[in-house]
This record gives structure tokens, sequence and C-alpha cells, in this order.
């Protein structure tokens, strides 16, 4: 296989895992500036806490269940530019920063993963959805 074929199949693998990787670590940064300190290991596990529920949560929706088994159907062709995630990623940061101004302390780490998670995976699934709506050009 050629190295291009090969790279072709590591982004687009890449794409969502690198999109939420770039959603909670700057939601997480913003969080951060907002408290004026850095985390310390229970406010890490209260982030934690609070992206898993929202990745249960949505998970939930998509599926119609908590116990439903997960499998990825192909979502169409969704160009390179659907997998830099500026939207997905701008947005949680815009709801984390603005969260941040309105709640504090423990609390507002678990609603920054929370948060952070909601609306990156929600605008991600939109996103792809608008796109493969239109008819290729």
């Amino acid at each position: 296989m050629r190295y291009r074929q090969q790279l072709r199949s590591v982004v687009a693998a890449s794409a969502a895992p690198y999109g939420y990787t770039l959603t909670v670590w700057t939601s997480g940064a913003a969080a951060s500036h907002a408290q004026a300190a850095l985390p310390g290991p229970a406010q890490a596990m209260l982030l934690l806490v609070g992206a898993v529920l929202g990745f249960g949560t949505v998970g939930a929706f998509a599926f119609g269940g908590i116990n439903q088994v997960m499998t990825a159907r192909p979502v169409g062709q969704v160009r390179v530019w659907g997998g830099m995630h500026l939207l997905p990623v701008g947005s949680s940061i815009g709801v984390v920063t603005g969260l941040t101004r309105f709640v504090h302390g423990g609390l507002m780490w678990a609603l920054v993963g929370f948060a952070a998670t909601v609306i990156y995976l929600s605008t991600v699934g939109a996103q792809f959805w608008f796109v493969t709506r239109r008819p290729s050009r």
C-alpha cells in the first residue's frame, strides 16, 4: 500500500478522537483559566465524571438506551474539512467559557466535562448529518 493510502486511513480514523482530545484539553484549559489555578486530582476526577456522564447521555440518546450495543455505521462521504472540528470544538469552548462565569468549585469541573462532551458529540453528529444531506459537487 502506498504512503498516501496509509495516511488517509490514519487521518480518517483519527478525526473523532483528535477532535474530542482538542475539546477536552481546551475546555479544561478554559476552566483552569477561569479558576486562575491548575486543577488538582479531585478536580480532574470531577472533569472525568462529567465527561463520562456526558458520553453516556449522548450514547443513550443515539442508540436508544445505555445497554444497547454500539455499532458504527458509515456516515457517508465526509470531507476533510469536516474532520477538522472547528465548529464542534469552538462551540464546546464557548459553552464552557460561559459556564465558568456562573458556576465555580467542584460542580464547575463536572459540568465542564459534561458540557464539553455533549456539545462536541452533538455538534459533530449534526455537522456530519448536514454535510451528508447535501449533494456532492
